[in-house]
């Protein structure tokens, strides 16, 4: 069962990710920078299901769920490493800016997730879990604060024809990095009450 488990889930991965290249996602030869636009939607939309089936099919077994998990970290050290080596490669689906960063994110954190859940299942441990759950909170958080610092400066700093090149989403990635250290405020603040509650010795007792 864990055997057909973990095949099943990296054949699908794989064959994900050939749907992609030959869809026109994935380019190894662009010089233009953003990717030329015959790219195959329906190959892209069946991709992702495969993606998908790969972590439904190696989610009931934590040990298919590590290793669906450390592909996912290594496939996205080999893209950073890619996009480092050769100038040409892209990863393309809408052709909107930071789209190789997301698709490198989205792999790491799914990878994380896989990883770290299926830790929490073989060892009962609910820091673990927390991980999950403090990466996802972050991550909403910080992509919903860019998406309304870009609303807020298109609307307020961009709308009018003379206001030149407008830097939204500069302005927009302050916004998203003041959320990052206001998440790690938060999460630190949460792990050292919790660190009190287990530990109560060792909390100096005032008199």
């Amino acid at each position: 069962m864990l055997k057909n488990r973990v095949l099943l889930s990296s054949a699908l991965l794989v064959l994900g990710l050939i749907l992609l290249a030959v869809g026109g996602f994935i380019q190894f030869h662009d010089v233009s920078g953003f990717g030329w636009e015959q790219w195959n939607r329906p190959l892209g939309y069946v991709a992702a299901v495969l993606g998908i089936a790969a972590v439904i099919a190696a989610w009931p077994l934590p040990k298919a769920r590590t290793t669906l998990g450390i592909e996912l970290a290594v496939l996205s050290g080999l893209v950073i490493l890619l996009g480092l080596a050769n100038t040409g490669f892209r990863f393309i689906w809408v052709r909107e800016e930071f789209e190789m960063v997301a698709f490198e994110f989205i792999l790491f954190l799914l990878a994380v997730v896989l990883v770290a859940t299926a830790r929490a299942a073989r060892t009962g441990a609910g820091g673990w879990l927390r991980l999950v759950g403090y990466l996802l909170g972050t991550t909403v958080l910080v992509y919903g604060t860019f998406l309304v610092g870009v609303e807020y400066y298109d609307r307020t700093m961009c709308g009018s024809e003379d206001s030149g090149d407008c830097l939204a989403v500069l302005g927009a990635l302050f916004w998203a990095g003041g959320a990052i250290v206001v998440c790690v405020i938060a999460i630190a603040v949460i792990e050292g009450v919790l660190w009190r509650r287990r530990h109560p010795s060792r909390v100096p007792q005032h008199r």
